[in-house]
């Protein structure tokens, strides 16, 4: 099989804070991925339906659609999910990758790159 490149990749980044959203966009699209946003679960649910992503990191505590909630949702895509959040009671949700807030941007990239070269074997 092919190995795909970064630039192959689909990530969603689902976020209310405008200024982590900023960042996280950017510092994926520096490593090479494709990157859609969503401030909320709802909106996410909207992108994934237009285009369904390799990869959603997605904040637990937002508006209208939690992230837990969205995980939920995402199993129908069977979609990996990162989420982000200070609490860390959701390190034990199943089926997710937990990375702590506040994160270190590096191991964050480092997690995503294991994620999606997981995929592709």
């Amino acid at each position: 099989m092919e190995q795909s490149t970064a630039k192959d990749r689909l990530v969603l980044v689902v976020e209310d804070n405008p200024l982590t959203l900023d960042a996280l966009v950017s510092a994926l699209t520096d490593e090479g991925y494709r990157v859609s946003r969503a401030v909320d679960g709802m909106d996410a649910i909207g992108e994934v339906q237009q285009e369904v992503p390799d990869l959603v990191i997605a904040d637990v505590h937002m508006p209208r659609m939690s992230g837990g909630q969205l995980v939920r949702r995402l199993r129908e895509w069977n979609v990996p999910v990162i989420l982000l959040s200070a609490d860390t009671n959701w390190s034990r949700t199943a089926g997710v990758v937990f990375v702590p807030k506040p994160f270190d941007l590096d191991h964050l990239l480092e997690v995503v790159a294991n994620l999606l070269d997981d995929r592709n074997e």
